[in-house]
Parts: structure tokens; sequence; C-alpha cells
């Protein structure tokens, strides 16, 4: 990953989290992170870089994490 998260995609997988506030045309809205239970394996899977500016996609906020290399 980068060191600047994309706003857009899921900072622990990479893959797109469906961010609500990550696009225009949504943004006046809650985003589904707002209500949603995140697994506590996932957030210890964050990375500091991307703590509050970027949200993780709703598998790995379930605990389905990818696969550690």
């Amino acid at each position: 990953m980068t060191d600047t998260p994309e706003p857009n995609r899921c900072p622990i997988c990479g893959e797109p989290n469906s961010c609500g506030l990550a696009y225009p045309a949504t943004a006046t809205r809650p985003c589904w992170c707002f209500t949603a239970e995140i697994a506590p394996e996932a957030r210890e899977q964050i990375p500091d870089e991307a703590l509050n500016k970027a949200c993780i996609c709703p598998r790995c906020a379930r605990g389905e994490l990818p696969a550690k290399p």
C-alpha cells in the first residue's frame, strides 16, 4: 500500500471499500460504516496512515481479512 491511502480503497486489502464519503454524489449521506460493527481483528490491521482517512471494505469489517503473505 502507499503512504497516502486512496479514500475509495480499503487500506487493508486494497479492494473498493464502498465508502459513501469518497464519492461526491453520496458525500452528504452517512457512510455504511457509521452503523457497522467493525471486527476487532480488522481494527488492528488498519495502517496508522489510513486511520480516519479511508474506510475499510465491508468484507474486512466483518473480519474476513485477506491472507498474509
